[in-house]
């Protein structure tokens, strides 16, 4: 079955952290089911969807209305493969904010510029891939470079940043993209935020909130494994490699 592998190495894994913290860890079935639920939101009750607005609403936590404020001039933004990420980048666009998502080009073609498509508000991508040397630019004009965290990272980092980009999640070092780390090594003002999106019933609610930026992956792993120890099943972080670098097989 499609990654159960990984899915059972990843609890094998974390198993001790979860045991500390007295939380049952996710069946499989329920990570999937919550994951197509998801993926069937994002292709057939997308907000650009004629049949969005009949049977899902949306709202933002009352609680995240200050740092969305703050989140229009700029900054960066972590979020992760919790709930639903994509529908949550359109909103945050949809919000008027000055987002760029980090993006890999997918494939096959046709299925790239499909999903550009639905990540597209008022004519504008909000999900492009953008070359290293452009981001320092982005951020001083007031963009709010966006990316996905909790993935592993395999490729060199460069040694001013190495030990920035290493942490720890649910009890294992990990490591992480360097892009938050060089952004903050040359702009160390630059404002960091977390984000999620959650679906309570019919309603699609943004949480955001403010993290300082020293030692910023340690306090955004915290915050994801809270919410992870909430809604284990939530986190489709199951089905990713994300602890294969730093940790023995």
């Amino acid at each position: 079955m499609w990654k159960r592998f990984t899915f059972s190495k990843n609890l094998r894994l974390t198993k001790p952290f979860f045991e500390n913290a007295k939380v049952g860890q996710p069946k499989y079935g329920d990570v999937f089911k919550n994951m197509l639920r998801d993926a069937f939101d994002f292709i057939f009750r997308h907000p650009t969807s004629k049949f969005s607005k009949k049977n899902v609403d949306f709202e933002i936590d009352k609680g995240s209305i200050p740092i969305l404020e703050e989140m229009r001039f700029g900054g960066i933004f972590l979020t992760a493969h919790y709930g639903n990420h994509e529908i949550l980048g359109y909103r945050l666009a949809e919000q008027g904010l000055p987002i760029n998502a980090a993006a890999q080009e997918q494939k096959p073609l046709l299925f790239n510029r499909w999903l550009q498509k639905k990540r597209t508000f008022k004519g504008k991508c909000y999900a492009r891939k953008m070359e290293t040397q452009h981001i320092i630019e982005f951020i001083e004009d007031k963009g709010l470079f966006a990316l996905l965290a909790d993935q592993d990272f395999r490729k060199p980092v460069p040694n001013p940043i190495e030990k920035k980009c290493k942490s720890e999640f649910l009890g294992l070092k990990v490591r992480c993209n360097p892009l938050p780390a060089f952004i903050l090594e040359h702009r160390p003002n630059t404002p960091v935020f977390c984000g999620y999106m959650r679906q309570i019933q019919n309603i699609h609610t943004i949480f955001l909130t403010k993290i300082p930026s020293q030692n910023f992956y340690d306090h955004y792993h915290s915050w994801l494994e809270k919410l992870i120890l909430k809604e284990p099943a939530k986190w489709y972080g199951w089905f990713h490699d994300r602890f294969k670098t730093l940790n023995p097989p």
